[in-house]
């Protein structure tokens, strides 16, 4: 009896030997192990089931932190490509600051703003419209009077806050007198305005020219239509 015993003992023994209860929990030997049991990783790791050991268990894009597949970031190769962008990025930017070149204000200094693809000093808005400016004659008459000293005081005002890359000054006529004569008288006119704006001090790059009767404000043949013609008008250039 004694034997049957032992030999029934002896079996169970060699059965639970032959036998092991499969690991649980996410424990492991090996991968194999861990393929049974859902809601782990297949990639045993230290007697745990993770999700990979290496970059080479996840898919392409990922790569091994920790034991998880991540996105991976960029290669050595296309940092270095980054860095080269970002470093000529900022050598054209000071680049085009040292020509005075930008796109937007904020491209430029303090006090300028992006005039023409150029930072320039900022034109007050007292400033901006050269039509402002016009200046007034007297029938057949050149000379710098009545209201024009202030008007040209106050555009040589602005330039020195705001100086301009360039000025056209444009002498007009009214219709009496022939087309030579008033071409003469226009140029006169325009002279006398940049010779006035140069004793002040803001001649700078002035340029003048003449239309004569070329270019009337209006045709009406009254006093009123003829003062207006005969003006002296300005084009700015930042």
């Amino acid at each position: 009896m004694r034997r049957v015993v032992v030999l029934a003992l002896s079996t169970t023994a060699i059965l639970l030997t032959a036998c092991p209860s499969p690991p649980k929990n996410g424990e492991c030997k090996s991968s194999a192990d861990c393929a049974a049991q859902a809601g782990f990783g297949k990639v045993c790791v230290s007697g745990r089931c993770q999700e990979c050991a290496a970059d080479a268990d996840c898919k392409a894009g990922f790569a091994c932190k920790a034991n998880k597949c991540e996105p991976a970031g960029p290669s050595a190769e296309e940092l270095a490509r980054l860095e080269a962008a970002r470093k000529a990025a900022e050598e054209e930017a000071a680049r085009r600051k040292a020509l005075g070149l930008c796109n937007a204000d904020a491209d430029c200094d303090a006090g300028k703003t992006c005039q023409a693809g150029k930072c320039a000093a900022a034109v007050d808005p007292a400033c901006a419209d050269p039509a402002a400016f016009t200046v007034r004659f007297g029938f057949d008459q050149a000379t710098i009077v009545g209201d024009a000293p202030a008007t040209l005081q106050r555009l040589a005002a602005c330039l020195q806050k705001a100086p301009a890359k360039r000025i056209q000054v444009d002498g007009h006529c009214d219709e009496r007198g022939t087309t030579a004569y008033n071409l003469a008288l226009g140029k006169r006119r325009a002279e006398a305005v940049k010779k006035y704006l140069a004793d002040l001090g803001a001649a700078g790059a002035v340029e003048t020219n003449t239309f004569g009767e070329e270019k009337p404000l209006c045709r009406e043949a009254t006093e009123d239509c003829w003062a207006r013609n005969r003006r002296a008008e300005f084009k700015v250039e930042r």
